[in-house]
């Protein structure tokens, strides 16, 4: 009897089931199994659209699915929970399929698995709920349990975020969380402008939408993979999130300057810098693990970066064997909740996992210290929203540290927690693209 053919019901569900089982990041577990399948374009983009839309709905999906269950407290086999998520996600939230397809198609994906037992029950839960879907109404008002179920943000992070921001700033951030993030890009300054650029992409019916506020970032639209074009192999941009660019710009790096990126993989940030630092400075780029320093290698390879010296080293235990620097950006490994968008299975994370990280964060920025000179500039950062590892590291660093001062962060974006002005939290309600924090401090 033949295999039966991959579908994009099928490959999603694989995907899912991988990152369940903790196997990576949802971007290179999709990666995996897209190029690995058969799938024309359009069916990847349908399998790609049920992975992510069932991983960012999971909890909200979850609250569906159990008003169908004969017994909600009884958990469903996890293939069957994970197939039954992708059969409602469909039903719920993609118009464009119908809710015959949702349902048969998501049956077939769970033998296409090797299920096929799981088939039947599968089956009644979907039908269940197209029977009820009309009925069941959302929990209203923000108690932590509506607002978790709305936004499908587990208790725990709602809770830890009102703590940190206040009620009405985790409402706005709840309400930001919700839409398809932008592509964002740093053009190549040095091998092209932003005109060129724009120019050559519009050629390709992709448009460069350059930025005011920020020299050489810009956002895509009409844009499918960006990694996949002629410009991008040809060095002439490289991806970056909007907010790690602000990072860069809090840098501040000048013409001539060394500069050390000591947590740098996969390495947006130190091209931004060595574009910045120019042909005369130098940019030294570490990571703990040998095959995240070769990202480093290839993308500055790719964009003809020759400034750039990348190497392996644990910044926990010190830096060693750089000069001292002008300017050292310590963006420290964090829980990641501020880049839920791009990752939404972070946002299912054990708080309590988390505990160490602080402890960790503050012995990178402490042995990074040692090597920036007198004068110089010393930029903490994280991509998560967290107090604990944002303001918490950087107040105990002033604290413990009095060789350095605070510095004033000053760039334009909104500031919409209270805070002391060497420390920025960057929202993504409030000018930023992703949930970022930035303290600055100057060695006396």
């Amino acid at each position: 009897m033949s295999k039966p053919h991959e579908t994009a019901r099928s490959v999603a569900l694989r995907a899912l089931l991988h990152v369940e089982n903790d196997a990576g990041y949802s971007n290179i577990v999709l990666d995996k199994a897209l190029d690995s399948s058969e799938l024309n374009e359009r069916d990847k983009a349908l399998a790609a659209a049920i992975f992510y839309g069932v991983l960012e709905k999971r909890l909200t999906l979850d609250f569906y699915i159990s008003k169908c269950l004969t017994d909600p407290s009884r958990r469903p086999d996890r293939t069957a929970m994970e197939a039954i998520r992708c059969g409602a996600y469909q039903i719920l939230f993609l118009d464009r399929v119908p809710d015959s397809a949702a349902v048969n198609e998501t049956v077939q994906a769970v033998k296409i698995v090797g299920k096929k037992q799981l088939a039947g029950f599968v089956n009644g839960v979907l039908r269940g709920l197209l029977r009820k879907k009309a009925q069941i109404t959302l929990p209203e008002g923000n108690s932590l349990h509506a607002l978790s179920v709305r936004y499908s943000i587990p208790e725990s992070l709602v809770r830890l975020w009102q703590k940190g921001y206040g009620e009405q700033i985790t409402l706005r951030l709840l309400e930001s969380l919700t839409g398809k993030p932008e592509i964002y890009v740093r053009v190549n300054r040095t091998k092209c402008s932003a005109e060129q650029l724009q120019s050559s992409l519009k050629a390709n019916g992709i448009t460069l939408n350059l930025l005011q506020t920020l020299p050489y970032a810009a956002s895509l639209t009409s844009c499918g993979a960006p990694d996949t074009l002629d410009q991008f192999r040809q060095g002439l941009f490289h991806v970056q999130d909007l907010s790690a660019q602000w990072i860069c710009r809090i840098l501040d790096p000048a013409p001539g300057e060394i500069v050390c990126d000591c947590c740098a993989a996969p390495g947006g940030k130190t091209f931004t810098i060595a574009q910045d630092v120019g042909p005369n400075g130098r940019v030294y780029a570490f990571d703990l693990y040998d095959k995240r320093v070769n990202l480093i290698k290839r993308g500055a390879e790719r964009l003809g970066l020759t400034n750039i010296e990348a190497r392996v080293n644990d910044a926990a235990k010190g830096i060693d064997d750089i000069p001292f620097v002008d300017k050292m950006l310590c963006d420290v490994p964090c829980s990641g909740f501020g880049v839920i968008q791009r990752k939404p299975e972070i946002r299912y994370k054990d708080i309590s996992s988390l505990e160490g990280l602080p402890e960790l964060q503050y012995r990178i920025l402490h042995c990074a210290s040692q090597r920036v000179k007198q004068g110089g500039l010393l930029v903490y950062s994280t991509c998560t929203l967290n107090p604990a590892e944002n303001s918490e590291v950087a107040e105990k660093f002033l604290q413990e540290n009095n060789g350095f001062e605070p510095m004033t962060i000053d760039t334009g974006i909104g500031r919409s927690v209270q805070e002391p002005s060497h420390m920025l939290t960057m929202m993504p309600f409030a000018g930023a693209s992703d949930g970022f924090f930035a303290a600055a401090f100057r060695k006396k």
